[in-house]
Order: C-alpha cells, then structure tokens, then sequence
C-alpha cells in the first residue's frame, strides 16, 4: 500500500506540474523550442525564481513537448538544473510571449489515419508505448527541411510524441513540435494490400457467390479459432487482394488439397460450412454445439493433460536445441497453471507487437516465437480440458427446412435416431426395402438421406 501511494503522489505531481508548467511558467510559444531526443538545444533564454528573481543567459528544456520535467540554465558561470515545479516562469529571448499559452499545435498528417498499423511495444515508466509499422513516408520540418524514407511514428500514452524517419544516408528522429506535416508517400490502396498480404499464408482455387453470379479466384480463409469463419482474402484475376465478410457476399467454395469441395454459406451473419442444399432443405455446421462427447471426453480427461503438457515441452526443447539458445520454458509449461501460461502466452504475443497469440502465430516471421506460443496453446488447452467440468462437444449439423423454418440438430452417436424422426414422414422411405433403410440410417450416408428427403417433403 506504501508502494501504491508514492505511485498516486508521483502521478498527482506530475499531472500538477504538466498543468502549471504550461499554464503558468512557459512564456514562450511551445513551437519556439528545438526538440530532439528528450531535450530541447540550448537557446538564449531565462528562468524566474519562485523569490521572483530572474536569471538570463541559456536554457534547455528536458523531457517532452507535452510535459516539461526539468529546465537547464546556463549562465553567469553557472550551470544549473531546475525541477519546473521550482520556477515561477521561463522562457526565450525575443519569442513571441502572446503564443505562449498555445500547445495544441501540431504537425499535420497528410494520410489517412486508417494507414497507420500501430503495435504495442509495452509499457515504459507507467506509460503505453505504441508505435506504427515502419513504411515509405516523409517528414516535413517548420523550417522547411523535407525526409523521405521509411518513416515511423510513436505514441506515448495515447499522444504523438516522436517521429522516425530512415533516410538513405541514416536516422533522423524528431520530436512532434520540430514537424510541420508528415504522411506515407504510398497509398491506401498499397498499404492495404500489403496487410492482406501479410495475412495470406495458404489459399485455394474456388468461387464467391454474389447475387449477380460467381467470382472465381483464390480464396484464404481467415481464421477464428471456432466453428465458423467471419472473413476470407479473395485474390481475383487481376491480381488485387480484397477482403469480403458475410455482410458482401453470400458465400464461397474452394478445392482444397485432397481434392474436395469446401462449400461456405452464410447463416446469421457468418461463413459457415454446408454440405447439402436442395429445395426444401439445407444441412450445415452448427456454430455453436451443445452436446458433449461423452466418450471423447473420457478418453481425453484421462490422458490429455500429461500428454499435452508433454508434448508441448518437447516442442520447446527442439526449438531450443535446432535454434541453440536456452530458456526454462519447458519446465515453466509442466508446473503452471492454465490461467498462468494463459498470462505468459499473452505477455510474449504483446511484447512481440501482437495483439494475441494467434495473431502473431499467423504472421510472426519468427519460427522460435510461433513455436513457443504453440506450445503454450496446446499445454493451455490440455489443462483446461483436464479441469473443465463440460467436455468435449459434438459435432453438430443442422437439417434445415427452408418453407417451415424448423431445424433438426443431428450428430453421428445419435444419428440414428434423429434422422429417422424426419426419415419416417417420408411415404418414399416408407416403400424401400428394410435394407435400404437401414442405409439411409447411416451417418456416411446423410447427403443421400437429405436428397430422398428434398424429394419428398
């Protein structure tokens, strides 16, 4: 509680001394300072004592435009350094006093704000740090210098604080009020197909369905982690990569790489997987199932944690030994927690500049940092499912009657019994053989019980 306090004191003075600083003793406009890398250069300028005497000769500002800490002074021999909260007012020589209250100008961003791929980069003296993906940019400074090269901006809880530019002959880093505008020298539309691009790791041959007719190409299918899929990367015959989600189109097939044909539609607002549709009926992936397999269950309760959490110490340790480096991942992943590698495994995404695992698993270049945050997902979901009290949930399809609007949830340990609810208010399953019905009561054999059904009903 000690230890909280001096946080809150610490914020409640720095927060004062930001309002007072710029209230109260800045009487020069903020504009009128150098900045570079924390500090301002020395300019001929003055510091008021708080007993009102004043003292001229050089100062140099520390800290950031938006929040002053310290103020050097130079002068009559001396070379001094003063907290703000200690000066009753500063400022340089022969600025313009009637600005000095003005701190809100700022560069001006010359590209959509939509462009900027900001990454988290942690958290430095209390503060968040987020910092864009470097890409070919510019920086204009207020004394007319132009950068071009490959520009990056930061953010310090939540305000611009610096920009970086790499130019072919080095790095340039200016403070925000050093720029008058900056901006990518690429457009919106490379940037955007750069993301997808990113993105794009493994697509297939196949069509999209629009109202107008079908778009063939190569499709991606974007990742959930779930049942369904809420976007796909389409790359058309010219080339270009676009992103559609179930509100643009109504669904999509591919090949993949057995030969098969993956059909998608859209159900309530999502990509989901269909296997049959006919006039009357339409049989597709539940999203969200709610019986459980009993037997999978067992089996994996009794042998899933040891295993998992086996397995995925073993991936660490190869890591370690093909990439030589050494860590204490593996053992860390044997004695902890669910809720404890669920922590880690999120930890090492952020500091890596990814929003979650999964995200930096899709598009890390990194194989060792794709390969641990493997390992902990598995040895996660090990453990969870060890002490989870559901289970494993079925499969479950959904036989759909598009003139009544009823729905038949139907899953293969209890087919049987499911299908032959709809199978016997059909007079033509009623006429067949007890052999072939016996056939149609059979789980490999659902698309040719949804067509005898599509004929009959």
């Amino acid at each position: 509680m000690k230890y909280l306090s001096k946080i809150s004191i610490t914020i409640v003075l720095s927060f004062s001394s930001l309002q007072f600083s710029y209230a109260q003793t800045n009487e020069s406009p903020a504009a009128a300072y150098q900045w570079k890398r924390g500090k301002t250069e020395f300019q001929n300028g003055y510091v008021v004592l708080k007993s009102g005497k004043k003292m001229e000769g050089k100062i140099s500002l520390k800290g950031s435009a938006t929040q002053v800490d310290e103020v050097a002074y130079e002068g009559d021999g001396k070379e001094l350094t003063f907290p703000v909260a200690s000066l009753k007012s500063y400022g340089l020589v022969g600025a313009n006093t009637n600005a000095s209250v003005s701190t809100s100008v700022g560069p001006i961003n010359e590209s959509p704000e939509s462009m900027y791929e900001w990454q988290n980069r942690g958290i430095v003296m209390g503060k968040e740090i987020l910092a864009t993906v470097p890409r070919a940019g510019f920086v204009v400074l207020k004394n007319g210098k132009r950068f071009e090269g490959e520009l990056k901006l930061r953010k310090k809880a939540g305000v611009l604080d610096d920009i970086d530019i790499k130019t072919a002959t080095g790095k340039e880093k200016f403070d925000v009020l050093q720029v008058a505008s900056y901006g990518y020298t690429v457009s919106e539309a490379e940037v955007t197909q750069v993301n997808l691009e990113k993105r794009t790791k493994k697509s297939f041959q196949g069509n999209i369905y629009f109202p107008s007719g079908n778009k063939s190409g190569q499709i991606t299918v974007v990742p959930s982690g779930k049942r369904y899929t809420e976007q796909i990367i389409f790359k058309g015959s010219d080339g270009l990569l676009v992103d559609y989600t179930p509100e643009k189109i109504a669904g999509f097939d591919y090949v993949d790489d057995n030969g098969k044909k993956i059909i998608y539609t859209v159900i309530d607002k999502k990509f989901l997987v269909e296997q049959f549709r006919g006039k009357i009926f339409q049989l597709y992936l539940n999203p969200n199932p709610t019986s459980i397999n009993e037997f999978a269950t067992s089996l994996a309760k009794a042998g899933v944690q040891v295993a998992t959490t086996a397995i995925a110490s073993e991936i660490v340790r190869k890591d370690q030994e093909k990439n030589n480096y050494v860590s204490n991942m593996d053992s860390v992943i044997r004695v902890s927690s669910a809720e404890q590698l669920i922590v880690l495994r999120d930890q090492i995404a952020s500091l890596a500049g990814y929003d979650t695992a999964q995200d930096a698993i899709n598009n890390s270049d990194n194989d060792s940092l794709k390969s641990s945050l493997g390992a902990l997902e598995l040895a996660i979901q090990g453990k969870q499912a060890a002490n989870s009290s559901g289970g494993i949930l079925n499969e479950e399809w959904v036989i759909y009657n598009k003139i009544n609007g009823e729905k038949t949830i139907v899953y293969k340990s209890k087919y049987k019994d499911q299908i032959d609810v709809l199978l016997m208010g059909c007079d033509k399953y009623l006429e067949l053989a007890k052999s072939a019905q016996n056939e149609l009561q059979k789980w490999s054999n659902i698309e040719q019980s949804m067509k005898l059904l599509d004929s009959c009903y």
